[in-house]
């Protein structure tokens, strides 16, 4: 656990300071949407180097966890496709909350990215132009490509430090323990984003604990699926595939807010609490593995 709480700490406190300096020093906070975005991929590698320098302090090798690997197994695929079903159900959950209701319009698009009003009525047009089948074909193959390439490699400078560095750090820890304690970690990393105007526009300072909620609940499925396939590339996958898929819902929904829509909200919440105990009826009932009852490393070793 010593490890563990060095590389958080550590990795916090390094990501913190150069959000700060991002923020202050170069003007990429809320107010600027193209440098929150460049800045939040960035970001998103700081993690790997931290995970890199503390593995060169301690003088071991960069895979020395043996989590990097392309050993393809058939989980890949679940894993690759399941963000697909999640946020087309999160969609379907999305429309039951109050004041939401599903609707293919631009409306929702316009009010999230805040496009100016000169622009609207193309933006309105542009998308009745397409019919809805043939937006969802385009967002779901695009998705799928980009969450198994540029995002994955995005992903990967998170992943390889909550789902390579700690799990390996968190060996002798249970299931749940340490999916947990990486979910808050991830969770608290993101606040200086979040703060920024990322995933929770209109309610940073909720948007923190939100934030807390949804890392803890993506990083159960995460690590499920890196103990199953023994690679922590899968969790890239996964992790850019959701990232490029979780714009879909705003096509389909009209009205809610930060608090009810996609998956940083409370439909995606629902919708990963379900994801969640369906994984452990497999693992339990099916698969009959255990990995959800025993130790990070008894998974790793089996």
């Amino acid at each position: 656990m010593k490890k563990a709480m060095r590389f958080s700490i550590a990795v916090c406190l390094f990501s913190w300071v150069m959000a700060a300096v991002a923020h202050w020093g170069f003007g990429m906070g809320a107010d600027t949407p193209v440098g929150l975005m460049l800045f939040s991929t960035v970001y998103m590698f700081f993690p790997m180097l931290t995970a890199l320098v503390l593995q060169a302090i301690d003088k071991e090798k960069f895979n020395h966890t043996g989590l990097v690997n392309f050993k393809i197994k058939w989980s890949w695929l679940v894993a690759w496709l399941l963000p697909v079903a999640m946020v087309f159900l999160c969609i379907l959950v999305n429309g039951l909350m109050p004041g939401v209701s599903l609707q293919y319009n631009a409306e929702q698009l316009i009010s999230q990215y805040h496009i100016p009003e000169e622009q609207q009525e193309m933006v309105r047009e542009q998308l009745s132009a397409l019919p809805a089948w043939l937006m969802i074909v385009i967002m779901l193959g695009s998705g799928l490509m980009a969450g198994a390439s540029i995002n994955a490699l995005a992903a990967f400078g998170e992943e390889y430090g909550w789902r390579n560095y700690l799990v390996h750090a968190l060996r002798e820890r249970k299931f749940w323990t340490a999916a947990l304690f990486i979910g808050v970690v991830w969770g608290i990393w993101h606040f200086p984003l979040i703060l920024m105007g990322h995933n929770y526009p209109n309610e940073p300072q909720w948007g923190v604990l939100l934030m807390v909620v949804m890392c803890i609940l993506l990083g159960v499925i995460e690590l499920y699926f890196v103990l199953k396939t023994k690679s922590m590339i899968v969790a890239a996958i996964m992790h850019g595939t959701v990232n490029a898929l979780a714009g879909v819902v705003i096509y389909f929904t009209l009205g809610g807010n930060d608090f009810l829509n996609g998956m940083p909200g409370l439909s995606g919440f629902i919708v990963m609490v379900v994801t969640i105990l369906c994984i452990w009826i497999y693992d339990k009932y099916i698969a009959k593995e255990g990995i959800m009852s025993q130790t990070l490393g008894a998974s790793l070793e089996r």
